[in-house]
């Protein structure tokens, strides 16, 4: 299945992925900044206790809620910094894969220079790895790209590389 630049999640995405030659297939990153879980979380904590604490005049409740207004304050600037680094949209061509973040290119990387792809276990979610370069640079395929095993696939497709079981990388240690 083959997504056409207007299946985008991002607009400016979908403007850039349009100027590329040779797409095979665009993986987006439905996900926003504000939902992430640092910011989140302290959101929705300082909401109830603040109205918790106001309809029933619970000063704790209240004093809860501002100091989560205080963290949720804290947490703005940290999750916007980290999310300016996160890819909206992965895109792979015949000739390698670009990660991109609201139109502009976060990490390139040709398939012939791919050495590995490594699977990513941390805190319940699963990233992946493309490994690349004579440095192991690497571009991040994170949890919230959509059907990720799929574009891990095609990356193994497209790159010609081969698949390496755990067992095979034992037993070679």
């Amino acid at each position: 299945m083959e997504s056409t630049p207007e299946a985008v999640a991002r607009r400016r995405d979908a403007d850039v992925v349009r100027g590329i030659p040779d797409v095979v297939r665009v993986f987006p990153n439905p996900s926003y900044w504000w939902q992430n879980a640092s910011f989140a979380l302290p959101l929705l904590v300082t909401v109830v206790s603040l109205l918790v604490g106001l309809i029933f005049g619970i000063t704790e409740a209240v004093g809860f809620g501002l100091f989560g207004a205080v963290v949720t304050l804290i947490m703005v600037p940290v999750v916007m910094l980290t999310w300016r680094g996160t890819a909206t949209s992965i895109v792979l061509t015949r000739s390698g894969a670009l990660a991109l973040h609201e139109g502009k290119p976060l990490h390139q990387l040709d398939w012939s220079d791919l050495r590995r792809i490594e699977r990513v276990e941390y805190l319940g979610n699963t990233r992946y790895k493309l490994v690349h370069g004579d440095d192991d640079e690497y571009l991040v395929v994170e949890s919230e790209i959509e059907d990720g095993e799929a574009l891990v696939d095609e990356a193994f497709a497209l790159s010609g590389i081969p698949r390496q079981s755990v067992a095979a990388s034992t037993e070679a240690e």
